[in-house]
């Protein structure tokens, strides 16, 4: 499983309408995790982790914004979690492209077709609210979670 921005987002922030939602079944995935102690359950990507700590500390998206210490405690415990790792920048580049290719990708998804890329590169399934995905991942490749 492979959260993206917007699922940790709304998981962290009270104030955030989804927020029991995506907690719920972050909290799931974690508790699937324990119970699959050999294999990496959780996959946080770099570049949804820079995205989520960009977002709940923006003043301009949030009234009263995590603090950065907020925001980095959320990723750290979770990452202290069994079967979560982190999965930084690689060799995604190649499906990066494609993609944008592919879809004809306007500017405000770009961020999107990274996270696309690097779920089908790990062979992953990425957990979302965000119906865009179904533009470009194909359907074994994606969980949207419903609201």
């Amino acid at each position: 499983m492979t959260p993206d921005v917007n699922l940790l987002v709304a998981a962290m922030r009270l104030d955030h309408p989804h927020h029991s939602l995506a907690f719920s079944h972050l909290q799931a995935e974690l508790k699937l995790a324990l119970q699959q102690p050999s294999a990496p359950t959780v996959v946080l990507l770099g570049v949804v982790v820079s995205g989520f700590i960009r977002i709940v500390t923006n003043r301009n998206i949030f009234q009263l914004p995590s603090s950065l210490h907020q925001a980095i405690d959320f990723v750290d415990t979770l990452l202290l979690s069994p079967g979560v790792v982190f999965q930084g920048a690689g060799s995604q580049w190649p499906g990066f492209k494609a993609l944008c290719l592919q879809a004809e990708v306007k500017p405000d998804l770009i961020s999107d077709i990274w996270i696309a890329a690097s779920t089908l590169q790990m062979g992953e399934i990425l957990h979302t609210f965000d119906r865009d995905f179904k533009k470009i991942l194909p359907a074994e490749n994606l969980h949207l979670v419903s609201r």
